[in-house]
């Protein structure tokens, strides 16, 4: 059998100078990995809508994988293929049908196509990836993309046709929720989190809200799944410079390891603290996320960090030195006095409970309590301190 009648088989040719005698730049292979990403992507799509109580198996991404079967001379006149994993065989060729029709309609000025198979997730990691391809080309420059036989008229992606395409593929949400000047290769993490900052937008049409965090950095909420939230929404939504802080409880994605957005939230409320030194550095803990440490630190708990401030309070009416304030790697926060003399300390732990300890000079071991009513570990820094 002829290379173009294999079922699946694409032709792909970059033309330019730097492409002449069929040379095929390292850093232009990543076009071609884009394209082996949007089918894959569409490949889980198509055996997630046939299978739709079940996990995507583990092998699916890497099996649909393409290969290159001949470069011709010329410009970098390329030619893909399907490596043969026959188990997933019908969903490559389904999900191939998928990114041609997408990838022509983009550059050919026509309405992009409904993909009923993606989930919204999905359906922009597809579109983003789309718009990606040709993002290494230069002035002059062009990717010929045959989606029918080899000899058929080709899709042009070059500079100019690409700044349509992307136009086309991406809405101004999707640009909202990914703000960089490069599109990057779609990698989301999901975990369950809290963030602390200023809701500064809501969009009660969308249910989606603009969450900006301290250092300035924005994210978009989403509350569809807890609609019951919006009027939380509504009490706390205002300017950067006059908005409340809030932490927003929720499935928090990030994005090639950078945050992305909360794609669902589960609790919205506002966060206070003392406007005194202890207290803004205690506002400072709340930007700290898992790992925080690079050894796999707790998130720091807004129980242990309510406990740590009403016990700061009490301590600064009383006129008692102000301690060292830091987080611990267990989510708690510590409070610390030191000197040539002795040491007291008093722990808040995740549950808000605490530990005291005191260690005077030349006495061999420390005394240790433990307790949960703030009120004793009020007393016990009196007592050590006054």
């Amino acid at each position: 059998m002829e290379n173009q009648e294999r079922p699946g088989f694409k032709r792909v040719r970059l033309t330019g100078a730097r492409f002449d005698g069929g040379r095929l730049p390292v850093d232009s292979l990543v076009e071609l990995q884009k394209y082996q990403d949007i089918v894959r992507i569409a490949a889980e799509a198509e055996w997630k809508q046939e299978h739709p109580n079940e996990d995507v198996p583990s092998d699916l991404w890497n099996s649909v994988s393409l290969t290159i079967d001949r470069i011709d001379e010329g410009s970098a006149d390329i030619f893909l293929a399907f490596e043969q994993h026959q188990t997933y065989v019908e969903y490559q060729l389904e999900a191939q049908d998928v990114a041609d029709s997408v990838l022509v309609a983009a550059y050919s000025g026509t309405e992009i196509p409904d993909l009923p198979s993606l989930s919204e997730e999905k359906s922009y990691a597809f579109r983003s990836t789309v718009a990606e391809i040709g993002s290494t080309l230069k002035p002059g420059q062009t990717i010929e993309y045959y989606p029918d036989a080899p000899g058929s008229s080709p899709i042009t992606i070059s500079i100019e046709t690409r700044d349509e395409a992307v136009g086309a593929l991406l809405t101004p949400e999707d640009f909202l929720l990914a703000p960089s000047s490069e599109l990057d290769t779609f990698a989301l993490q999901k975990s369950d989190e809290s963030l602390v900052g200023k809701i500064t937008a809501l969009d009660t049409d969308r249910m989606t809200y603009r969450f900006t965090l301290q250092g300035g950095q924005q994210l978009t909420g989403h509350y569809k799944s807890s609609p019951e939230l919006l009027d939380d929404l509504r009490k706390v939504v205002n300017d950067a410079a006059e908005g409340p802080l809030t932490r927003v409880t929720g499935e928090l994605q990030t994005k090639n390891d950078e945050l992305f957005r909360f794609w669902q939230t589960t609790s919205v409320e506002q966060v206070q603290f003392d406007d005194t030194e202890w207290g803004h550095r205690l506002a400072t803990f709340t930007a700290l996320r898992p790992d925080w440490d690079g050894a796999g630190a707790e998130q720091i708990s807004p129980v242990a960090l309510d406990a740590a401030q009403t016990v700061l309070r009490a301590i600064t009416e009383a006129d008692i030195e102000r301690p060292g304030v830091f987080p611990t790697p267990e989510g708690g926060i510590l409070l610390e006095w030191g000197s040539s003399q002795r040491v007291v300390s008093v722990e808040f732990l995740e549950d808000g409970s605490f530990e005291t300890f005191s260690l005077t000079a030349g006495e061999p071991r420390g005394e240790h309590s433990f307790g949960d009513n703030l009120a004793f570990a009020v007393e016990f820094v009196k007592a050590v301190r006054a």
